[in-house]
């Protein structure tokens, strides 16, 4: 379970730090809209400068922000509250675990999480000498995927009836890694299937450690690319009517 808890915590900590940057732009850029953009807007009208689009665009919004700023705020506060309310419908939950599974990136993490958690749990269950079938139902439980539930769940009834795990798995192999079925295979056919699985869960939390590191490294740059992007366009569209003045004279 220790492990479980910080393959989970090593995920959510590479996540973070996109978020917390997210937030303290969009923080800093109302803000700016608020505060910055207004005192501009007097100087441009004092001046009589004709505007370009960009810059209108970024008034409109200034103007829009200063004069609904409570309205903007209890808005967003209620789009998180419904947003988190939402998430405990099932057919949200479905529909959410659904695109995760089928994202770039994030979809190789969620299934490598799930696997590596599904193996690891299991095979504890088993060296603790629980049966296979309750070893199954246990550790769907602790999935954090619907879809890998449901799956495994499945599994742990066709496994009642005398079907082997390896061949239950076969009929939901698009959401396995295909080396997790082979894997489970030998186990049961070598009489090891405690063993393999630790095997497994050891390889997808070293996989899932990699991803993670290579996560952040590719995170950054593209951070730091929009974070320019968007300071240079707020820069130019901000600047350039007092430089098309200027040029003027």
């Amino acid at each position: 379970m220790k492990k479980n808890h910080r393959l989970i915590s090593r995920v959510r900590g590479a996540m973070m730090y996109p978020a917390v940057i997210l937030i303290a732009m969009i923080g800093i850029g109302i803000l700016m809209m608020v505060m910055v953009v207004p005192k501009l807007t007097e100087t441009f009208i004092e001046l009589e400068i004709d505007l370009p689009l960009a810059t209108r665009i970024i008034i409109s919004i200034s103007n829009f922000l200063k004069n609904n700023i409570i309205l903007t705020m209890i808005g967003l506060a209620l789009f998180g509250v419904l947003l988190r309310f939402s998430l405990k419908i099932k057919q949200v939950k479905r529909a959410l675990h659904k695109i995760f599974l089928h994202l770039p990136i994030l979809g190789n993490i969620v299934q490598k999480i799930n696997s590596a958690r599904l193996a690891r749990t299991l095979s504890s269950l088993i060296n603790s000498g629980v049966a296979i079938v309750k070893g199954l139902q246990i550790t769907a439980g602790t999935l954090t995927n619907i879809y890998f539930k449901e799956a495994l769940l499945k599994s742990a009834e066709q496994v009642q009836e005398g079907e082997p795990l390896s061949k239950t798995m076969i009929q939901d192999e698009n959401l396995y890694p295909p080396m997790i079925i082979q894997m489970i295979q030998v186990g049961e056919e070598t009489g090891s299937l405690s063993e393999t699985l630790k095997t497994l869960a050891d390889f997808y939390e070293e996989e899932i450690d990699n991803i993670t590191k290579e996560l952040t490294t590719i995170i950054e740059p593209i951070l730091m690319v929009i974070i320019g992007a968007a300071v240079g366009f707020f820069a130019i569209s901000m600047i350039q009517p007092m430089y098309s003045m200027m040029s003027g004279l």
